[in-house]
């Protein structure tokens, strides 16, 4: 697929921003991490030779263009290194719902008939104990980054 030139200028800028190459970029949905809430926002995730980063974009619509937004957009933005994670697997949506409310202690993987039916989510596990939830649309390299 071949890229535009806003596309190759804004990795250019991450490439600028991290001083690494980015060998990893996908569009993502972070839905929430253990124990702190769910948080469901759609951007990019990408990643260096050490580093994973996350950044959200601004949500709009047609709606927007007729009426003022009242509330200013924050950039939500993290990165974690590669060597804090411990590994990465696929986990239903309904378990990782749990551990992001806390109400579980350990995501679960999807049964097959949720497989069949519905997107899988991501877990990012950290050596520290908790983890991230993500939606990944292109989940193949980031898999080998983080369980190698």
């Amino acid at each position: 697929m071949e890229e535009n030139k806003e596309s190759i200028e804004f990795w250019e800028e991450k490439k600028r921003e991290t001083g690494k190459d980015i060998i990893f970029k996908s569009f993502a949905r972070f839905v929430g991490e253990t124990a702190k809430g769910s948080t469901n926002l759609s951007g990019l995730i990408y990643a260096t030779e050490d580093r994973v980063y996350f950044e959200d974009f601004e949500k709009s619509s047609m709606l927007d263009f007729l009426v003022k937004k009242k509330k200013k957009y924050d950039k939500f933005t993290m990165n974690f290194l590669l060597e804090e994670a411990s590994g990465m697997r696929k986990v239903s949506e309904s378990s990782a719902a749990a551990c992001i409310s806390g109400e579980a202690q350990e995501a679960k993987p999807p049964g097959f008939l949720t497989a069949l039916f519905n997107s899988p989510l991501w877990e990012i596990k950290f050596k520290s104990g908790g983890c991230y939830y993500f939606e990944l649309f292109e989940p193949k390299d980031l898999i080998s980054l983080i369980n190698k």
